[in-house]
């Protein structure tokens, strides 16, 4: 009988140690940059995404993270360009509307996954970054913010392949702000 309890009280010690926790998107962002002409920075974001995280408090590592794009959400301040990058000649949304990411492990600050873009899938490795924990003046649960950042090779998942690479550069910065709260 004692041996019961102490297995429960130790898997709910366990469980609290490790949360699922929701992305407050209003206060999070995912955003690219790249070079036109090889001179320029062009920005952009994407205003439509989800994920789920499982966090661990007391390692402060990630147990689980998986992401969702609305690729459709793509915006870089220019209409005529936001189009034509949904187009068959870079993301081609009609057949590939979403990008998806699953992480697979996080060893120290890198996080390493499988990120599906234009229906390819490759193995990635993103560098992460972690604030601080604070509990939220309103809610009163915990909240912790991450940055994740890398760069992908946007031929690696056929994006812009017939565009001159005069024109863009093939490698795309990635920079994720997440907020997330506990449940």
């Amino acid at each position: 009988m004692r041996k019961i309890f102490l297995t429960l009280g130790l898997a709910s010690t366990l469980l609290l140690l490790s949360d699922e926790l929701k992305i407050d998107t209003t206060h999070s962002s995912v955003a690219f940059s790249t070079k036109h002409l090889l001179v320029s920075n062009v920005k952009g974001d994407f205003k439509q995404f989800a994920g789920k995280i499982d966090f661990d408090w007391q390692s402060k590592m990630l147990k689980k993270l998986e992401g969702e794009i609305d690729i459709a959400s793509i915006d870089t301040n220019n209409q005529k360009r936001d189009d034509h990058l949904r187009s068959a000649d870079f993301f081609d949304v009609a057949k590939n509307p979403k990008a998806y990411f699953k992480m697979t492990k996080q060893s120290g600050n890198q996080i390493f996954g499988t990120l599906t873009l234009a229906g390819v899938s490759k193995d990635v490795v993103f560098q992460i970054e972690m604030s601080d924990t604070a509990t939220h003046p309103k809610t009163k649960k915990k909240i912790i913010g991450f940055e994740i950042t890398g760069e992908i090779n946007r031929k690696d998942f056929g994006i812009g392949k017939n565009v001159l690479d005069s024109m863009i550069k093939d490698k795309i910065k990635i920079i994720i702000n997440l907020e997330a709260s506990q449940l």
